[in-house]
């Protein structure tokens, strides 16, 4: 998945910032000569905790399909095996949200 960093790099503005919000299995290989050359800015963050509201207004907006993005909805009790150990060998999962009360 490292072409989508790069792109993701690429698609910055000059003087611009790209957040990665996702963790990787391996190095993605950061294309530090893209980000150097054009005074881009990259940062990372866990858990969404300042990206998640600019987010929901781009859903909002449209630009990405809130129903593609979670792909189960488990029990709390299920998060081991129908989440942790799902993710790691199911590649097309990509958001599992865990519901407490179910």
């Amino acid at each position: 998945m490292p072409v989508v960093l790069t792109q993701a790099i690429a698609s910055t503005k000059s003087g611009g910032e790209t957040v990665i919000v996702s963790l990787w299995e391996a190095d993605p290989g950061l294309p530090a000569n893209l980000v150097v050359l054009n005074e881009k800015t990259v940062k990372g963050t866990i858990c969404y905790r300042d990206v998640f509201p600019a987010l929901l207004d781009l859903m909002q907006k449209g630009y990405f399909p809130a129903d593609k993005l979670a792909t189960s909805k488990i029990a709390l009790g299920d998060i081991v095996e129908q989440g942790f150990e799902k993710l790691l060998s199911d590649r097309s999962q990509i958001k599992i949200l865990v519901d407490p009360k179910a």
